[in-house]
């Protein structure tokens, strides 16, 4: 018998996903990559054009809005191959949640070649039914997100480790919806009244983008991490204990920029109690990451 190594055990396993796919999870994929492609497509062409990467029509937001919404299409995608769900119920989560996805980049990315903002936008009949419908894509998007949420505490199947993680990268994503619908509600009394500069600064120095962008991605951080732990020889209670870990370190991360912006202060305007909770997180969370990479050296049999 010829031994697989590690990284080509890797390399089936992320093939997989595709081959095994439903229909729908493919076509969810597909879009997800489109978007990412969009996102890093206008960091090339700030890249070689120029422009602003800030500001009020910068190239920053559809970058970051393809690249985000892609990998979050297709890690929700991903999620229902991991709960047991029907072929039916796939299509009607996938579907309206692609195309949803879809809008907020076309939407961003319209009005930053059109030289407007995006957000906030009251100025033309056009920009505030295109922030307007912004807004109820982000409707859709969030009530995929609990309905996903509701289904990974009552059909989930797999490994403990990533159930786990599953779950609360879910439930952290929810956070990240919240602190972006807190956002919006505290821009749009400003915005209406003419203001154009701080809407998204809460008090003296709050950044409301922190943890909205810090949650965001722990739907693909721990279940990353519950992926790797798979390929490690370790007992399955090990791993789910390191999954913890990580998960603990990372809500300690968005609790602190939670905590940071609710109180205008700036990100790194840290307190004692908020630089602890800044190296908790870090070092937890890293720290379940280096055992995960140490455990690798002595990676379980292809068979187990």
């Amino acid at each position: 018998m010829v031994a697989i190594s590690l990284p080509d055990r890797m390399r089936a396993s992320l093939l997989g996903y595709w081959r095994d796919a439903r229909p729908s999870q493919r076509f969810a994929y597909v879009v997800g990559g489109a978007l990412v492609v969009v996102g890093l497509a206008h960091l090339v062409a700030w890249l070689v054009v120029g422009g602003a990467w800030a500001g009020p029509v910068p190239f920053r937001k559809p970058t970051t809005f393809g690249i985000s919404f892609g990998l979050t299409t297709i890690t929700l995608a991903w999620v229902t191959g991991q709960q047991q769900v029907s072929d039916r119920t796939g299509w009607l989560l996938l579907v309206p949640l692609a195309t949803a996805d879809t809008s907020e980049v076309i939407w961003v990315s319209v009005q930053r070649w059109r030289g407007v903002p995006s957000h906030f936008n009251f100025d033309t009949t056009l920009d505030t039914w295109l922030f307007l419908l912004g807004g109820a894509a982000i409707v859709v998007t969030v009530t995929v997100i609990l309905v996903l949420t509701v289904l990974a505490f009552t059909a989930m199947q797999g490994l403990p480790s990533m159930v786990f993680a599953i779950r609360v990268g879910l439930l952290i994503l929810l956070v990240a919806q919240g602190v972006g619908g807190w956002m919006i509600g505290h821009g749009v009394g400003p915005a209406s009244d003419g203001q154009t500069v701080g809407l998204t600064t809460f008090g003296a120095a709050g950044v409301m983008k922190v943890p909205h962008a810090v949650a965001i991605h722990a739907i693909q951080v721990l279940p990353a991490l519950a992926w790797l732990l798979s390929f490690a020889a370790l007992p399955e209670r090990r791993r789910l204990g390191l999954v913890r870990i990580a998960s603990l370190g990372y809500a300690a991360l968005v609790v602190v920029s939670v905590l940071q912006t609710a109180t205008g202060l700036a990100p790194f305007d840290v307190g004692v109690a908020a630089a602890v909770l800044y190296l908790l997180g870090i070092a937890l969370l890293g720290g379940a990451f280096l055992a995960a990479l140490l455990a690798l050296r002595n990676p379980r049999p292809a068979s187990a």
